[in-house]
């Protein structure tokens, strides 16, 4: 029988892309989100979509009792780190509070089985000499972080008390989009070099700026570990099937590709890709920064048969193909589709206050 996926935050970059992922594999999906930051144009037309906002409890309960959902990606929540760093209030009301109604929810109604997008900000500077294992000290150094490891105990605590089967996602440096450009990250200020790389190429950026060549890197400036989009949406395919399977039990897992590139060698890179000077320039590092960031991936490969397949190279390229297909829409779409001109979104997917 044919299982349904509910995916709360579908209309957002990695949420759109783990829709489409999840319907090619089979699966039928429902997606609810107030497009606060997500796009509904973003929504493969195969899903269900409700514009709703899973953290009012009433309404989630009414949609979960009116449709039958066999397991929930909680993928909402507010994700960018200098804003949480502002405003921490904002997001522990969101991503604490408000996670805690989406879970208490789901216990009323008897889903017991949720996968939840967490991040791989949680090790904080334990990442730094070697690669990360789920098992490396946690130690989140900003508030985003913060309210994804008390996202990660509730979901453990509310499995015991109710029997659940979890599957926790440690997210690395997420970036590219589908490789036919049909969607991608529609951010009008990324914070990722990558997006940023191809926006200076494109003219959109007047330069770009590499933070710090004075780390005690193999040339100076920072490690890091990207994964493609879609190498993410397939690893949350891989986590559904995983779930529904009779002997599995909970797990976290790490998703990065294990591969680490300086900041200078992924811009060497694109340069090369993109035949094209792109002007930048060195400025001071930003504060935090760790000097690497690298994923130990090898439990998802054991337990998932999931690993990485997308390149660096398949990475910027694709990014840049939906910037060249989308033009300025990137800059101007609002959460509708609509054009507004002046709407700034921003995406930040960070291990502390990565590239």
């Amino acid at each position: 029988m044919t299982k349904t996926i509910l995916v709360t935050g579908g209309a957002g970059y990695i949420g759109s892309h783990t829709v489409k992922a999840l319907l090619n594999a089979g699966y039928q999906v429902h997606v609810l989100d107030n497009l606060s930051t997500g796009n509904r144009s973003a929504v493969d037309s195969r899903a269900s979509f409700k514009q709703l906002d899973v953290y009012d409890s009433s309404a989630l309960k009414a949609y979960l009792e009116e449709n039958k959902i066999d397991a929930v990606l909680h993928c909402a929540g507010e994700i960018v780190v200098s804003e949480s760093i502002e405003n921490p209030s904002k997001y522990f009301t969101a991503n604490v509070a408000g996670m805690n109604q989406v879970l208490k929810v789901l216990s009323e109604v008897g889903i017991q089985k949720i996968m939840f997008s967490s991040t791989a900000s949680l090790y904080g500077n334990n990442c730094i000499d070697k690669p990360a294992t789920e098992d490396t000290l946690l130690d989140p150094v900003n508030p985003y972080a913060e309210t994804k490891l008390m996202g990660e105990r509730m979901i453990y605590w509310m499995a015991n008390r109710y029997d659940w089967k979890y599957v926790i996602f440690r997210y690395f440096n997420v970036a590219g989009a589908e490789m036919d450009a049909s969607n991608g990250l529609r951010v009008k200020n990324p914070t990722h070099i990558i997006p940023n790389i191809n926006k200076t190429a494109l003219g959109q950026n007047d330069s770009l700026k590499i933070f710090g060549d004075d780390y005690d890197t193999r040339d100076g400036s920072c490690i890091r570990d990207y994964i493609h989009v879609l190498d993410l949406a397939q690893a949350h395919v891989k986590g559904m099937n995983y779930l529904f399977q009779e002997d599995s039990s909970s797990q976290i897992f790490n998703l990065g590709t294990e591969k680490g590139y300086t900041v200078k060698e992924i811009f060497k890179t694109a340069e090369e890709l993109l035949n094209q000077k792109i002007p930048h320039e060195i400025v001071a590092r930003r504060a935090g920064d760790p000097a690497s960031v690298l994923a130990d991936a090898s439990k998802a490969k054991k337990y998932l048969d999931w690993k990485a397949s997308y390149s660096l190279e398949d990475i910027i390229l694709s990014d840049y193909r939906w910037r060249v297909k989308e033009g300025k829409n990137i800059l101007e779409w609002d959460n509708k589709g609509e054009s507004l001109g002046a709407l700034s979104l921003f995406y930040s997917l960070n291990c502390q206050k990565i590239y």
